[in-house]
C-alpha cells in the first residue's frame, strides 16, 4: 500500500502508534516531492484533515509542513461579479478568462457595446474582429489580465449596481483562476485542541446544547471575509450570502475544542426586505470545515449545512448542534427548517446522503403527517430487521415533507416570503395600475407617519410596500407600533442583526403577514 492511501486510511483513526505513523508518513510524502494529481488531491484531503483534527503537535506540524508545499491546483469557474472584483484586488495577475471555454462571444461582444464609447463600438460591427483579439490590442498595460480590464470597464460605466451584475453574468465567463489551494487557508486560532480519541458519534439531544450560554463573539473583519472567499473559491465554490459581504457584521462565535463559527452579514445594498441572511462557516483549529447561507425572520431559520468532503462523517452531530446554538443566541432563532430540496426533492445528493435520516437522528421532524407514519413504519421494519436499509425509491418518498426542530413550543413556524411578493404585486396591479415607484411613494409616505419614522429610513422602501397592506397598522397599540419601529430602524443599521432578533418579537407582525401570504389575505393603502 502507498503512502498516500495508508494516510487515507490511518487520517481518522487514532490510539497506539498511530500518531507516530501518521507524522512518518506526511514527512516521507513531503521528502518525496511531485505527486499525480489525483494522489495529490487525496493527500490534501488527508492533510486538511490532519491539521482540523490532529493526534498532537508533531501530527499538526508536519500536517502543516506537508500543506505549504502542496503545489495550488488551477480552478475553472463561473464566478459572480462581486466575486471577482474581490479576489483580483487580492491576486492581481492570477485570474483571467479561459477564452477557449467561452462557448459563445456573443453576450461579451453586447456588453462592450453597452461600456464602449460609439467609436469603439464600431470596432465590432463588421464581425472581424473578434473579441480575444480586440482585448489584446485594448489592453491597457501589460500586467493587465484581460478580466482585470472588463471589471474596470465594468466598475466605470454609469450602469446602476444591480444591472452591472445581470450584464456582467449573463456574458457566462470561464474564469481560470490561481489562488491559494485549501491545504494553505488557515484562519487565525489560538490555542490548538488535539484530539486523542475516536470522533463523539453519540446521538445527545440537541435542544440543550443549542440553549446552552454562549459567550461574547468577537468581532472580525475584511481579513476573515477574504478567507472564507478563497476556502470557497479554491474549490470552485461560491454561495450568495458571500458575494456581498459585510465588513461591518464579521462575528466569531467560540463553542469550545477549536470549534469556531464565524457569521458574515449581508451589505447593506443588497439585503432583502425581511430575511436577515449571513453566510456561516465552521473552522476547526482554523481549518475551513463546511459553509452555507442562513436566512432568519421572524425566529425561524433555514438549515442545511455544506460539509467539504474530506470532513463527512466527522464531529457532524456536534458541529450542526453548535452552529444552531450560535444562531439561537445570536439572531434569535428558535425554529429550524428544511424544504423540501433539503430533504431530497429534485435533489439527488441529499436522496444518496439518506439526509432524510440524517436530520431524523438530529430531531427534526417531518411537516407531512403521511411522511410521519411512513418513517414510524420504516423505524418499526429497522427495529425487527437488523442491518435493513430502505431503499432509493422510499427515500424519494420520504422526502416529499419539510422538516423541523421547534424550539419554540409551537409559538412559530417560517413565513411564506413568495406569498408575501405575490399579494404585493396584486396591490400594485390593483391600486396603482402597476406604476411601482408611485405605490413604493404612497406606501413609504403612510408607513412613515403611522410608525413616526423618518420616510429617508433605509429599509422603508422596501419594507413600506408590504407594511400598508396590514388593513390595521394605524390601529396597533402603540408600543406595538414602537417595536415595529425599532424593527424597521434595525433593518437599515450599519449591523442587521439586532433586527433578526427583533423580528421574533412582533406577533402581531408576524400574524398580519402569514394573512397576507395566503390568497385571500390583502389590505388597502
Amino acid at each position: 500500500m502507498g503512502d498516500a492511501r495508508r494516510l487515507a486510511e490511518v487520517a481518522h483513526q487514532r490510539g497506539g502508534r498511530l500518531a507516530a505513523e501518521k507524522v512518518r508518513l506526511l514527512e516521507d510524502l513531503r521528502e518525496r516531492g511531485a505527486l499525480g494529481r489525483r494522489e495529490r488531491r487525496g493527500v490534501a484531503a488527508s492533510v486538511n484533515y490532519l491539521r482540523a483534527y490532529p493526534d498532537d503537535a508533531a501530527v499538526r506540524r508536519a500536517a502543516e509542513r506537508l500543506a505549504a508545499e502542496l503545489p495550488a491546483e488551477e480552478v475553472v469557474y463561473e464566478y459572480s461579479y462581486g466575486v471577482l472584483q474581490r479576489l483580483v484586488r487580492l491576486f492581481p495577475g492570477a485570474l483571467e478568462f479561459d477564452w477557449e471555454l467561452l462557448p459563445d462571444d456573443g453576450p461579451i461582444i453586447e456588453a462592450l457595446e453597452v461600456l464602449l464609447p460609439p467609436g469603439e463600438r464600431q470596432a465590432f460591427e463588421s464581425g472581424d474582429l473578434g473579441v480575444e483579439e480586440w482585448f489584446s490590442l485594448a489592453r491597457p498595460e501589460p500586467g493587465c489580465t484581460d478580466l482585470e480590464h472588463l471589471l474596470r470597464l465594468f466598475e466605470r460605466s454609469s450602469l446602476p449596481g444591480q444591472a452591472r451584475v445581470l450584464l456582467f453574468e449573463r456574458c457566462e465567463l470561464p474564469v481560470r483562476y490561481a489562488g491559494p489551494p485549501s491545504t494553505r487557508i488557515a484562519f487565525p486560532t489560538g490555542r490548538v485542541s488535539y484530539r486523542r480519541r475516536p470522533p463523539d458519534r453519540s446521538r445527545f439531544p440537541l435542544p440543550p446544547v443549542i440553549r446552552s450560554p454562549l459567550g461574547r463573539l468577537r468581532r472580525g473583519g475584511p481579513r476573515e471575509i477574504d478567507l472564507a472567499l478563497q476556502a470557497l473559491c479554491a474549490r470552485s465554490l461560491e454561495i450568495h450570502s458571500l458575494i456581498y459581504p459585510n465588513p461591518e457584521e464579521v462575528w466569531i462565535a467560540d463553542c469550545g475544542r477549536g470549534l469556531e463559527v464565524l457569521l458574515i452579514g449581508t451589505h447593506p445594498d443588497w439585503r432583502g426586505p425581511w430575511e436577515v441572511i449571513s453566510f456561516f462557516g465552521i473552522v476547526q483549529n482554523g481549518v475551513p470545515l463546511a459553509y452555507g447561507p442562513a436566512g432568519v425572520f421572524g425566529g425561524c431559520c433555514e438549515m442545511g449545512i455544506n460539509l467539504f468532503p474530506e470532513f463527512r462523517g466527522a464531529e457532524i452531530r456536534n458541529i450542526y448542534a453548535q452552529l444552531m446554538r450560535v444562531l439561537h443566541h445570536h439572531l434569535g432563532v428558535e425554529y429550524f427548517f428544511l424544504d423540501r430540496y433539503g430533504m431530497g426533492v429534485g435533489n439527488p445528493d441529499a436522496i444518496a446522503s439518506g439526509a432524510f435520516w440524517f436530520y431524523r437522528k438530529l430531531g427534526f421532524l417531518p411537516t407531512e403527517p403521511v411522511i410521519a407514519e411512513l418513517a414510524l413504519r420504516e423505524e418499526e421494519r429497522m427495529r425487527r430487521e437488523p442491518g435493513y436499509r430502505c431503499d432509493r425509491r422510499t427515500l424519494r418518498r420520504l422526502s416529499h415533507t419539510e422538516a423541523y426542530l421547534d424550539l419554540s413550543g409551537g409559538r412559530l413556524r417560517p413565513l411564506d416570503l413568495a406569498g408575501l411578493g405575490a399579494a404585493e404585486s396584486a396591490q400594485v396591479a390593483r391600486r396603482f395600475a402597476g406604476d411601482r415607484e408611485r405605490a413604493r411613494r404612497a406606501s413609504v409616505r403612510s408607513v412613515a407617519k403611522v410608525l413616526e419614522l423618518d420616510p429617508r429610513e433605509p429599509a422603508l422602501p422596501g419594507l413600506a410596500p408590504t407594511l400598508a397592506l396590514l388593513p390595521d397598522l394605524e390601529g396597533w397599540p402603540r408600543a406595538e407600533r414602537r417595536r415595529l419601529a425599532r424593527f424597521v430602524r434595525a433593518k437599515g443599521a450599519a449591523q442587521e442583526a439586532e433586527a433578526a432578533r427583533l423580528s421574533a418579537r412582533l406577533p402581531r407582525l408576524l400574524a398580519g403577514l402569514r394573512a397576507l401570504a395566503r390568497p385571500e389575505g390583502g389590505g388597502s393603502l
